[in-house]
């Protein structure tokens, strides 16, 4: 009886593929054991290290002496201020003062001097009476108003040009009689006055005129005429050249040249309309200012 014999099987380099098989196992087992020794023996140095610094009595932080594992970060890349920034004990370069800003000096302004005051104004030194007509309570109430009104104009475009101005009266509440009214221009001493009021007729009527007394009628002949052109309304007809010579107490009493200037006839409505327009109201007191000046400078 034949004995069997058992055959081994041997692994056999001699093979290409059992070869390189073989080269891989002793390569992954190298480098197993070089990790493992490597991983000792850093660990090894952070225990010695911990242990002596107990033994110096020294606190050591267990999270500083493991090794880290997390992933390095990016090293941050230096800006351009960082490379700039000198080392300790470098001086520091003085910051350059701006240069101050070209701003003017303000200048003190000063208040615009009273015409009353300055000698160069036309009207400087003198002192002129407007007499407002019609009493508050009368009928004729809504033209007393106006009369009020056209005199307070006056009267600031009289200062303005260096005059003194006094009214006989103030509002629309107070009655006062032709009496007062001449005691009130002859105690400021005026150097002349001008009396206003307005016509009443008809609808169908309109001008205006002059009355004055017989020894200002210069003065009343250049007023109508100043008036009556630089306003465009016709001389009353009627009247000699719009001028109408009538006794007058105010004129008579006040103590200086004095006439009543008839604006227009209040009755006409294209005529009030054109008494009341602010416009218009300029032409009106150039001419009566003209004519004060002219008066007052001859």
């Amino acid at each position: 009886m034949k004995r069997i014999k058992k055959r081994r099987k041997h692994f056999r380099i001699s093979n290409p593929l059992g070869f390189s098989l073989f080269c891989a196992i002793c390569i992954l087992a190298v480098g197993l054991v070089v990790g493992i020794i490597c991983l000792a023996v850093g660990y090894g140095q952070d225990a010695i290290a911990f242990i002596k610094a107990q033994l110096n009595g020294t606190p050591v932080s267990v999270q500083a002496t493991l090794p880290s594992t997390a992933e390095p970060t990016d090293t941050p890349v230096p800006t351009e201020s960082l490379i700039e920034t000198p080392d300790i004990g470098t001086p520091v370069p003085e910051t350059p003062t701006p240069e101050p800003l070209n701003t003017p000096e303000p200048v003190a302004t000063t208040p615009a001097p009273d015409p009353k005051e300055d000698p160069n104004a036309p009207l400087y030194g003198f002192t002129i009476g407007i007499d407002p007509t019609r009493d508050v309570d009368s009928k004729y109430k809504e033209e007393c108003a106006y009369n009020l009104e056209i005199a307070q104009k006056l009267k600031a475009y009289l200062e303005s040009k260096g005059a003194t101005v006094v009214l006989t009266r103030e509002d629309n509440e107070t009655d006062i009689g032709n009496n007062s009214r001449a005691k009130i221009i002859k105690k400021a001493k005026c150097d002349i006055a001008i009396r206003l009021m307005c016509n009443h007729i008809s609808s169908k009527s309109s001008g205006c005129f002059v009355q004055y007394l017989k020894k200002n009628k210069n003065y009343a002949k250049a007023l109508i005429n100043a008036y009556s052109e630089a306003t465009g309304i016709k001389k009353q007809s009627g009247k000699s050249g719009g001028l109408d010579n009538k006794s007058d107490t105010v004129a008579s009493d006040c103590g200086c040249p004095c006439v009543t200037l008839v604006m227009g006839n209040w009755d006409n409505k294209t005529e009030r309309s054109n008494l009341q327009d602010e416009a218009f109201q300029e032409k009106m007191i150039g001419a009566i200012y003209e004519t004060l000046l002219a008066r007052l400078k001859r």
